[in-house]
């Protein structure tokens, strides 16, 4: 018999959480169970679970609002299955997800993420061009070592790894800190939330990357990202996650450490090269450019 799966979805947009919610519905996988945590000021999202009356769904509404990375962590701790599926609630899976991610999870115990290419959707769920961090890692499906596949996303600072929407992994491989699923080395993660659990997850073991895409990231103008003080915010984490990962043993070739800073350089540049920068935000990047230009002249000597 197969092992359970638990889609979690930490949910708060009322806008899109149905399609999320009927694309987890839709999974050609048993035996399944679906955690909805509803964090939400309105009642919509309840309606939408109440009316689909599954009884593979276990739907729960947070007394106060716990935010993104408190929910996030209520349901990593209250999934009722170890292999885990997180699903945001503006993004969509495919079918054949559960059934591709978790077959391979139960087939190798030495692998200890499981994702694969994803497609990128427009408000109305329409297909997007690909961004850098959603082209292909590789041609066909593959079991990969995690610490090379979690360098390509460091050197790059890309998160090649997936949102997560696009990874399953099992609850028991992953180290918690204190009380946030997103805590590593002391540090609280927001824009850089899932690199942090994906980098932990792949410090020992393997990875699987399916060459077919099995989820839909959605972007829309509603996303915190496309903030200006949350992109000043993601930028200065690329840093501190890079160098946690040096310290866990990623990056330790003195090459791949300099690419890893060039490429949080290059962005922090092109962020700098914007004319609509406002003052201190200019002070911020310029004096991060300076600490990163000292930090690949000294990984150079």
């Amino acid at each position: 018999m197969a092992e359970p799966v638990c889609i979690a979805i930490p949910a708060y947009s009322e806008r899109y959480f149905p399609e999320a919610f009927a694309s987890a519905l839709a999974q050609r996988y048993a035996p399944l169970k679906i955690l909805v945590r509803d964090d939400s000021p309105g009642t919509a999202i309840e309606a939408a679970v109440r009316a689909a009356s599954d009884p593979r769904v276990r739907y729960v509404r947070n007394p106060r609002r716990l935010g993104f990375a408190g929910n996030f962590t209520k349901c990593f701790r209250e999934a009722d299955a170890d292999l885990l599926k997180f699903l945001n609630d503006d993004d969509r899976l495919l079918p054949e997800c559960v059934q591709s991610l978790a077959s391979v999870l139960e087939a190798n115990p030495k692998v200890r993420l499981a994702t694969s290419r994803r497609r990128v959707i427009g408000e109305r769920g329409e297909h997007l061009p690909d961004v850098q961090s959603t082209f292909a890692v590789s041609r066909v499906s593959a079991l990969v070592f995690g610490r090379e596949l979690a360098d390509l996303a460091l050197v790059n600072s890309a998160n090649v790894i997936g949102e997560p929407t696009t990874v399953m992994f099992r609850r028991s491989h992953l180290p918690i800190e204190g009380d946030s699923i997103f805590r590593w080395g002391e540090r609280d993660y927001h824009c850089l939330a899932d690199l942090s659990v994906w980098l932990r997850l792949l410090a020992s073991g393997l990875a699987y990357y399916c060459a077919a895409p099995l989820s839909e990231f959605r972007r829309h103008e509603e996303q915190e990202q496309g903030r200006p003080h949350v992109r000043l915010e993601c930028m200065f984490e690329r840093l501190w996650i890079a160098r946690q990962a040096r310290r866990a043993g990623f990056l330790a070739g003195e090459s791949a450490w300099r690419t890893a800073l060039a490429s949080i350089k290059a962005r922090a540049d092109a962020d700098l090269a914007k004319p609509n920068l406002d003052r201190r935000a200019r002070h911020a990047l310029t004096e991060l450019a300076e600490e990163l230009s000292a930090e690949i002249a000294a990984a150079g000597a």
